[in-house]
């Protein structure tokens, strides 16, 4: 009896339990991306009052603080940008539409990702801020996106997966994302989440959060500048410093790390010359230089981030219009780390008319480079389609004239609602004042001697019965 309940034991457990030489079970990689918007613009706010707000960072009682509040929850401005509401929101970019852009630009990234060979991305979110221009706010909402950021890399490993993050920011956008770093020391080893990832497109360099890169969570950074970004050296708002910079740079206190790669982006291509505008573009390179002209379209500020029917001063005629430059961060990227003779400071070069992409090593007074890289971009099919499928969800209603309406009955609204309060206030504060003197002029009232009351007499033993 012993016997044959010990054989159906064994056999139970060579059937049920998992063999010896079975592999172990590898989670299965999930990346996720996450644009951050930069901020609103300040221009319209310029005042020396505000400027000094600013750079005191004592924003909170201003109308530059309540505009910026209505506009930024004005869907109006989803319609050019990667941004959706307050906080962090997943994207669902396979359904696009007119109503928000980051739909499409989400889709976009994702074809020229798998185009340039990376894993799949399955989940994309984009994180709201207040686009506010204050240091302590951005270190506020950092916070925020690191809480959101940590439950949703939670759920996808109980879930089995093993989440890798790659964070797209722009402008001071990228200033918010580096905060991340000061929230990361404040956090318990349970609670720590890890950036695979990090794009700074654009963003203003200042010496303030700079040495943040150095922080643990972030494995790679790459910090993506141009020539013709004009807009990224003009944060000023701070004592420390004169103006924002483009590039990282080594101090006494501060040494570059060895995970930061520096990208100096640039644009060359042919433009017909008078007379030849329905010519098809040659491929002989002297036919080329003969009837067409070449054409440096180095990227500005806003064709980094927006779409082409942004009015912010995105180009009609820039060779990517209508897409941003973001969309082929996967291109632009590849084999810079795995290439030996790649410095951490390079150009990379597109060629749209030749379909290439050359990456140089960057030398301060160096004029004429040679490629390290050379390696085909994508080909004017694929940009067609990409092109041809965003401009189906280019919004009728995205225009100067509106925009320019949104952004200055926003500031009438503050500028109405504070005058208000200010009135407000002046009649609490008389009010305050006028209780203060009724109950002063009371307690004169009752301390008042009344000289007519008469006195008890005290009687003494001498006194006439």
């Amino acid at each position: 009896m012993k016997k044959i309940f010990l054989s159906f034991f064994t056999a139970f457990i060579f059937f049920c339990s998992e063999p010896l030489w079975a592999k172990p079970h590898v989670k299965e990689n999930n990346w996720i991306t996450i644009f951050v918007h930069g901020s609103f613009s300040v221009k319209p706010h310029l005042t020396l009052s505000n400027a000094l707000n600013v750079v005191f960072d004592r924003i909170e009682n201003s109308i530059y603080y309540r505009a910026t509040e209505i506009n930024r929850r004005d869907h109006f401005f989803y319609k050019n940008q990667a941004m959706l509401d307050l906080g962090l929101h997943k994207i669902d970019f396979e359904n696009p539409d007119k109503l928000e852009a980051a739909r499409i630009i989400a889709r976009n990234y994702e074809r020229i990702s798998q185009y340039a060979g990376n894993e799949p991305c399955d989940e994309y979110y984009a994180f709201g801020w207040s686009g506010l221009v204050s240091h302590k706010l951005r270190y506020l909402e950092a916070g925020i996106l690191y809480k959101q950021l940590f439950e949703v890399v939670k759920k996808l490993k109980k879930s089995g997966k093993e989440p890798k993050i790659r964070i797209i920011s722009y402008s001071h956008g990228g200033n918010l994302s580096v905060q991340l770093g000061a929230v990361h020391v404040t956090k318990n080893p349970s609670e720590q989440i890890f950036i695979d990832e990090l794009y700074l497109t654009g963003t203003p360099v200042q010496i303030e959060t700079d040495y943040l890169i150095n922080s643990p969570v972030f494995k790679k950074v790459y910090n993506l500048y141009s020539k013709a970004d004009s807009v990224q050296k003009l944060d000023f708002f701070s004592f420390k410093r004169f103006c924002s910079q483009r590039k990282f740079t080594n101090r006494r206190n501060f040494q570059l790390p060895d995970k930061l790669t520096q990208i100096r982006l640039s644009i060359t291509d042919y433009v017909p010359k008078k007379g030849n505008q329905d010519m098809p573009f040659p491929k002989d390179e002297a036919a080329l230089r003969k009837h067409f002209t070449k054409v440096t379209y180095d990227p500005g500020h806003f064709e980094l981030w927006f779409m082409g029917w942004t009015i912010l001063s995105y180009r009609k005629n820039f060779p990517l219009n209508p897409l941003p430059i973001i969309t082929f961060l996967p291109l632009m990227i590849k084999d810079l780390e795995s290439h030996p003779d790649i410095s951490k400071d390079v150009i990379v070069h597109l060629f749209p008319y030749k379909e290439s992409i050359e990456v140089y090593n960057y030398k301060k007074f160096q004029y004429h480079y040679t490629p390290i890289i050379e390696r085909p971009f994508i080909s004017q099919e694929l940009m067609n389609e990409l092109r041809t499928n965003s401009l189906k969800y280019e919004p009728v209603d995205y225009n100067l004239e509106t925009y320019n309406r949104k952004m200055y009955d926003a500031m009438s609204i503050a500028k109405y609602e504070y005058e208000q309060l200010n009135i407000l206030k002046v009649q609490e504060f008389k009010d305050i004042k006028k209780e203060k003197q009724l109950k002063k002029a009371a307690s004169k009232e009752k301390k008042t001697i009344n000289l007519q009351k008469k006195k008890h007499r005290q009687q003494g033993f001498l006194a006439d019965k």
